[in-house]
């Protein structure tokens, strides 16, 4: 039987099963190609911060942590535990404190702190305010963060604090976080971590040090050759110079003198 005599024999209802059949093959067709899940990405890490590649270090070392109230279990250690899956919980009321109290008078360069929506909810904040000082006594605020359904670590602003010889350091002795609202009118509130940074010493000492290079005699770098007033011709005439007149060798033959030190 032909095609055309098939096509003839089927019946006004069976085109109509025949049309649905093909329209949902089409549509598994194209289901296939555009399936994706929008959760399959969200473990993904695309923090770009890099404290190494910012010439920058961690100085929790140098500071003592205190919080306004904690439940049994979930203090401060918790909070500076590398471990995400533990946390600091409050138990009091809002607002909660966490105060940083450095050794010394420090320059920091960025301050973190991770939280987590999707596994805190109402125990999420919503809204922070730092301040910063020498003490109790003389606190400022220096930045306020508003959060939404925050999950991961979150910068807070310092650039334009004025510390510092390029005036984006945020110095002083003592940093303060007020946690004032939650999600969901939540009381307790969770932090995840919390990180300081202060820019490295021996990344930026080792750049100061680093010794001037200018071109030598045959055009290689040379060491101290951009010193004002010593070019090229002057260092071929001190080389010329040496030639002419050779400083003699020491004689190492000769016996030396017990010196007493």
């Amino acid at each position: 039987m032909s095609d055309e005599e098939l096509m003839n024999g089927i019946e006004e209802g069976d085109d109509e099963l025949l049309g649905d059949a093909i329209a949902e093959d089409m549509g598994d067709e194209m289901g296939d190609d555009d399936d994706h899940d929008p959760d399959a990405e969200e473990g993904l890490d695309d923090d770009p911060f890099d404290a190494s590649e910012l010439g920058l270090k961690e100085i929790n070392n140098l500071a003592h942590f205190g919080v306004s109230s904690h439940r049994p279990g979930n203090g401060v250690a918790e909070l500076l535990n590398e471990d995400l899956e533990k946390y600091w919980q409050s138990d009091g009321q809002q607002p909660h404190f966490l105060t940083i109290h450095f050794l010394r008078r420090v320059e920091i360069r960025a301050i973190r702190f991770y939280v987590d929506y999707n596994q805190d909810e109402s125990y999420t904040p919503t809204h922070i305010v730092f301040y910063a000082g020498t003490g109790h006594h003389d606190l400022i605020q220096f930045a306020e963060v508003p959060l939404t359904n925050p999950v991961g670590w979150q910068n807070v602003p310092i650039s334009e604090s004025g510390g510092g010889a390029d005036g984006h350091s945020l110095c002083c002795w003592m940093v303060q976080m007020h946690i004032k609202e939650n999600h969901q009118n939540g009381k307790d509130t969770h932090i995840r971590g919390i990180k300081i940074y202060a820019l490295d010493d021996h990344v930026h000492a080792g750049a100061a040090r680093e010794p001037a290079r200018g071109l030598g005699i045959n055009g290689d770098r040379v060491r101290g050759s951009d010193t004002p007033g010593f070019d090229r011709e002057s260092l071929q005439e001190l080389l010329d110079a040496f030639e002419r007149h050779p400083i003699p060798s020491p004689n190492h033959d000769a016996p030396r003198e017990l010196v007493i030190r």
